[in-house]
């Protein structure tokens, strides 16, 4: 990559435009393209899903490692072979009122709108089926309650207010789309507590969906795949182990496919060791390789992935290579964090009226980062951190929230006593934390990066 030109405002906004760290890379021509990697989780994930048109897996990793651009190239991969569904949970419903009975809506939904766009209207038996199913789920009652019937009706109470006035002749499926598409909406925008979540009952739901699947798969003439995006970003202990442990089976007996996103640290938490009973073997995928902060090579391989990034929205016009070493060094190998960097860094150049990316600007953008966490972390937090990075990798479930957050960076790329390191941005607050408690350096094998 050359070094910095001077450019114009125009381009550097339009360089901005492009470097949007909230969309998936290679969703759409507007994105970045999706950089190939080399991972043995994603070539095990996929020889898995291609051989068996059933197959239930979790795909795992660092919140922005890549997860959805690897559930969309999977999608194109596959859409010949499969009727493909992508579910995004973010977009659809938020992750506020998630547990398995929403979770089952957002999927019903999808699949009725599948059906619908793209093998036209959904027979008429079907469709009458399906609204048994929820009028059976919410019976109608204009009777006053009676003292043997209060408890049903504070079971059913919270479904009436989702589903609201069902239509009484529903005989197309745009109208139970239309439906569900409300219930959704309500979920979405209403705050709904645990306790209320709780008294869903899913059966019915998981019947419906259950149907709905198994006729589509009949009329598509094809296994239909689920690929269900978002879920890894669910931080509420409760709806994790609702949705990939305690009603696992709601999805697990789905007639389909399915590949969801899974947060990473539902895997190292109290029960995560039940994870591989419930779903099997676990895909994890690995950050980008993270290159050394001194480096006189643009060929390094370690910076190839970066540089592409970088190529593919014009930015190396802006961005020297100098520049995007660092930026990369600084990411820890997350490329929505090294997306946003470099956003960051364009950013501070457009604002100072500069012609590109200056040196102080990227120190400027880690600084921020540092910053940002200064007043997050308490002592207990650094305690913890401190004791994964000393052990080479043990005592991971005290931390966590860490890995939740990416404060610790899981790597099982790296050597064994390497593969959790602390994140470059938390670094100087952590070694400030070791000096303020006089605590010992890593020894060799445990340090950081």
């Amino acid at each position: 990559m050359a070094t910095q030109q001077s450019v114009s405002a125009a381009t550097l906004r339009d360089i901005l435009r492009r470097l949007n760290p909230n969309r998936p890379a290679g969703f759409d021509e507007f994105a970045i393209p999706r950089v190939p990697r080399n991972s043995n989780a994603l070539r095990q994930l996929r020889t898995h899903i291609s051989a068996d048109p059933y197959a239930k897996a979790l795909l795992s990793g660092h919140i922005g490692v890549g997860k959805s651009t690897e559930l969309f190239s999977l999608k194109k991969e596959l859409d010949s072979d499969r009727h493909v569904i992508v579910c995004s949970i973010a977009e659809t419903l938020g992750m506020h009122n998630l547990d398995t009975f929403a979770l089952l809506i957002v999927i019903l939904e999808a699949c009725i709108r599948s059906w619908i766009d793209r093998l036209g209207d959904m027979p008429v038996g079907l469709v009458d089926e399906l609204v048994n199913h929820v009028r059976t789920l919410v019976p109608e009652s204009k009777r006053p309650p009676s003292t043997s019937r209060v408890g049903l009706i504070r079971e059913i109470q919270p479904l009436q207010e989702l589903f609201g006035a069902i239509p009484k002749k529903i005989s197309t499926g745009g109208q139970l789309a239309k439906l569900y598409s409300e219930v959704l909406q309500r979920l979405a925008l209403r705050y709904v507590s645990p306790a209320q979540l709780a008294t869903l009952d899913p059966s019915g739901i998981a019947m419906s969906c259950e149907v709905m699947l198994k006729e589509l798969e009949s009329r598509a003439k094809k296994p239909v795949l689920l690929l269900i995006d978002d879920l890894d970003k669910v931080r509420n202990p409760a709806a994790q182990t609702d949705i990939f442990l305690d009603r696992a089976m709601a999805l697990l007996r789905l007639h389909c496919g399915i590949v969801a996103t899974c947060p990473l640290d539902v895997l190292f938490a109290q029960r995560g060791r039940e994870l591989d009973q419930v779903w099997g073997t676990m895909y994890i995928l690995d950050p980008f390789p993270v290159p050394d902060l001194e480096g006189a090579t643009v060929n390094d391989p370690t910076l190839s992935p970066y540089l592409t990034i970088l190529r593919s929205v014009g930015a190396q016009q802006a961005i020297s290579a100098l520049q995007c070493r660092k930026v990369a060094h600084a990411s820890g190998g997350i490329p929505r964090v090294f997306v946003y960097s470099c956003s960051a860094c364009v950013t501070y150049a457009l604002e100072a009226g500069e012609p590109h990316v200056l040196d102080y600007h990227v120190d400027l953008v880690q600084r921020d980062q540092t910053d940002l966490w200064r007043g997050r972390l308490e002592d207990s937090d650094y305690e913890a951190l401190a004791a994964v990075l000393d052990s080479g990798g043990s005592n991971v479930p005290r931390a966590v929230h860490l890995l939740r957050d990416g404060v610790l960076i899981r790597d099982g790329a790296a050597q064994d006593v390497k593969q959790f390191r602390a994140a470059p941005w938390v670094s100087p607050l952590l070694d400030s934390y070791r000096r303020r408690k006089a605590l010992p350096q890593p020894v060799e094998g445990g340090d950081r990066k």
